[in-house]
């Protein structure tokens, strides 16, 4: 393990079957992005869980402002909306919790699920989140948060060829959204029967710029820390090499993070340690 090894992180978003599997579906989209020198951003199936739980929250409060109760599948008619909300409040705790305990278990202790209201939030400006097909607006959500809070350097968006509610989103609101975020950089994919080759090599110039965003992160820690990529290999060989080693969120890229996280590891030494050792060397003889 070597965690000084600079790769830019790279989210796969999109629809929900092509973003979560891996195979000939998406191209082995992940196994080829890691062969690209990438460190690829798995979607949990747990958040798609919790998003179909905030649809149900969402939808019950807009329903219990309607002037009477509608008889539809989803309706209030002869049920009780105080009900409803507590369960899925409850069910949205359990997740979340079952999740977290699991995840301390294994040592993921940094580890948070997505905030549904935020994801909401940021995405309700150009993508209404009345409106139902695929992940919704969690797609433009996701990429505004990846931008904002530095979370990866290039968003994917992948869906099957004909997958008209993610289609739709990565080839129009998202282009609003790149242009308002320059500093993003997103790519929408189809998978399609004899699409391969093309796919790759618009992955692979993307992926470029991304390793230079990566590049940039990791330069500019070393320059914060005053610490050079040789003492890092060498005085920093244990920290860096610890594959169950983590660090707290700064940028983007792990190897960056890992040196903003590395706090006394390698330190300067100031004058007066310096003075006090060459005292002690003079008193030894």
């Amino acid at each position: 393990m070597d965690r000084t090894i600079v790769k830019p992180k790279v989210s796969v978003i999109g629809e929900f079957w092509a973003m979560t599997t891996e195979g000939d579906g998406n191209y082995h989209l992940q196994k080829f992005l890691e062969e690209e020198g990438a460190e690829v951003e798995v979607q949990s199936v747990t958040a798609w869980v919790l998003f179909l739980i905030w649809e149900g929250l969402y939808d019950t409060r807009r329903r219990m402002d309607l002037r009477r109760n509608d008889q539809g599948k989803f309706g209030l008619e002869g049920k009780y909306p105080q009900k409803r909300l507590a369960m899925l409040k409850l069910a949205d705790t359990t997740v979340r919790v079952l999740f977290q305990t699991y995840a301390k278990a294994i040592g993921l202790k940094g580890y948070h699920l997505p905030n549904m209201n935020e994801i909401a939030k940021v995405a309700q400006k150009h993508y209404n989140n009345h409106l139902r097909g695929g992940e919704g607006h969690m797609e433009v959500g996701k990429l505004i948060l990846n931008v904002k809070k530095r979370k990866v350097n290039m968003t994917i968006s992948v869906k099957p060829f004909g997958c008209m509610p993610s289609s739709g989103v990565s080839d129009g609101v998202q282009s609003l959204i790149t242009e308002r975020y320059p500093e993003a950089i997103f790519l929408p994919i189809e998978t399609t029967g004899d699409g391969a080759v093309n796919v790759y090599s618009r992955i692979q110039m993307m992926l470029f710029k991304a390793k230079q965003a990566a590049q940039k992160e990791f330069e500019e820690a070393l320059k914060a820390k005053r610490c050079s990529l040789h003492d890092l290999k060498t005085r920093g060989q244990k920290y860096f090499s610890n594959s169950l080693k983590t660090s707290h969120h700064t940028v983007a890229c792990t190897a960056a993070n890992m040196v903003y996280g590395m706090n006394t590891l390698i330190k300067p030494v100031s004058i007066k340690t310096k003075s006090n050792i060459d005292d002690m060397n003079a008193k030894s003889g």
